[in-house]
């Protein structure tokens, strides 16, 4: 059985981002790279189907609160990044599944010359599956 857990939803501002997803930009300047668009409340395997103009538009689903930005309304694609809000793990959008993303942590302590962060690993569920 899957709990419903609360996801923030960001979309990339570059949408060159789509063609090639960057990583690196999550943990650089968030704000530059990124938008969020958006909150849901559903098993992870369904936030990208959630935030997809699929039969109507995803703003309209009751899962999701869409945060009004003055970013272009768009369905969630490769090279956005969707974060838990109960323990900050965030994957990223790729062509196929999400990859997840190290911790904040994780990065800071690779950056200080660690092996600690230098892992990512691709999650077996497309991003279109839904449960």
């Amino acid at each position: 059985m899957h709990t419903h857990q609360r996801y923030a939803v960001y979309h990339a501002n570059d949408l060159f981002a789509m063609a090639v997803p960057q990583a690196s930009h999550w943990h650089g300047d968030r704000s530059r790279y990124y938008t969020h668009v958006a909150d849901v409340e559903a098993p992870l395997e369904q936030v990208f189907a959630l935030t997809n103009h699929i039969h109507h538009s995803w703003t309209s689903n009751p899962e999701v609160v869409w945060h009004v930005t003055t970013a272009r309304l768009r369905s969630t694609s490769v090279g956005d990044v969707i974060v838990s809000y109960e323990n900050g793990q965030a994957w990223l959008v790729m062509p196929i599944g999400l990859q997840e993303l190290p911790s904040d942590n994780e990065t800071r302590a690779a950056d200080a010359g660690t092996s600690a962060g230098n892992y990512m690993t691709q999650q077996d569920t497309p991003p279109n599956h839904r449960c």
